[in-house]
Order: structure tokens, then sequence, then C-alpha cells
């Protein structure tokens, strides 16, 4: 049984998710430490030792030096970097994956996170919903016309632009899934799309985890 090379230091939400994907896409060994979302374990000293603002996913490099990366975007480009598989077929694909992924982390993410913040408040605040709404349709609409002519969202391979977005979109655990927003009959490549990935092993398993 070969070493781990990692360890994941995550719990089942959409960030968490992406890096399991990305670590099963290019069959690397890593341990999964579990972080405790709801008991709070993400605010104990010795976590926030490895992520100063308490959020996971966090990846140390089981290296002599154990280098330690937070942000789920950051950890995502060190793995495409490391692992050829992830990155694109060449170097149109290379940037796209680049972009696409931050794309995701400063647009997608974000705006889906507002949705299901003003989903579950009480008392509702009907403007503010309606604009994180139409702001994720916003989101959507982008990435419909890029998987409009394209399998993957960076070109004809599975990249981390992809795994980026899926759990946001797709994920039982994401705020879209988990709070009704009405996407499936309307995005038709991102439907197909979905579909797709989620009958891969990896994706199989981070949603299950």
């Amino acid at each position: 049984m070969q070493q781990p090379l990692f360890d994941l230091y995550s719990w089942k939400t959409p960030n968490g998710q992406k890096v399991v994907i990305a670590l099963e896409e290019a069959q690397v060994p890593y341990r999964y430490i579990p972080i405790d979302l709801p008991n709070g374990m993400q605010q104990s000293e010795a976590f926030k030792a490895l992520s100063p603002d308490g959020k996971i996913p966090v990846l140390v490099e089981r290296t002599q030096d154990k280098c330690v990366f937070f942000e789920s975007g950051a950890i995502l480009l060190r793995l495409a970097d490391a692992y050829p598989v992830l990155q694109g077929d060449t170097p149109h694909e290379k940037a796209a994956a680049m972009s696409w992924v931050f794309w995701q982390v400063g647009q997608l993410g974000p705006l889906a996170g507002q949705f299901g913040r003003f989903s579950r408040i009480e008392p509702g605040n009907q403007q503010a919903l309606d604009h994180f709404g139409e702001a994720v349709h916003r989101c959507f609409s982008v990435l419909e016309k890029q998987l409009t002519h394209k399998p993957f969202v960076a070109g004809n391979t599975i990249t981390v632009a992809d795994i980026a977005a899926l759990p946001w979109v797709a994920s039982p655990q994401s705020y879209l899934q988990r709070y009704g927003f009405d996407w499936h009959d309307h995005y038709p490549a991102i439907k197909r799309w979905a579909s797709q990935l989620m009958l891969r092993p990896s994706v199989i398993k981070a949603f299950e985890l």
C-alpha cells in the first residue's frame, strides 16, 4: 500500500469535495482528516495554525518541509501543477482551466453561498434572495454558453475547471441543491455535463464521504 502523499483536512461541502475529486482523478494517495464544521472543529487553534481563517479545505504535503495550502482554488492549482492529468491537453486548455477556476472561486461559489444564506435566514429578505438568485442564473448562463460547444469547461478533457464548478452546481451539499435553485430544465448543456461527471468514481466518492 502506498504511503499518502498528502493530508487533506476537509468536510462534506462543495469546497471540500473539489479537492477529493482532484486527488482521486490524479490517483494520488492521501489521508482524509474530517474537520467537523457543525461542531466547530474549524475554530480550534490547531486547525487555525493550518488555515488562519478557519476554513476548509487544507492540503498538507507530506514532505520534509510539509508545505501547507489553504483555499480550495489554490489547492486545485497546486495539484494541477503537480499532476498534468488535471491541467488540460493544450496550452489553450491549460489557460482556460486556470481562468475558470478563478471564475468559480470569485463568482459562482460566493454568489451561490449568498443565495443559500438568504434562502435560510429568518425573517426572510426576498429582495436579497431575488438579487442573488438572478446573479447565480447569470453565472449559469455563462457556464451554459461555455459548455454548449465543449464537452468540458476548458475543452476536451476534464480539468480542475470542471472539478471546481461541479460541486457547487450538483453536489447534494450545494446550497443550490438544498434550497431548490431551479436550473435543471433551463440549462441543457450544464445538465449534460453534470450528469456525465456524476458517474465518475472520483465524484461518487467525494459526494458520499
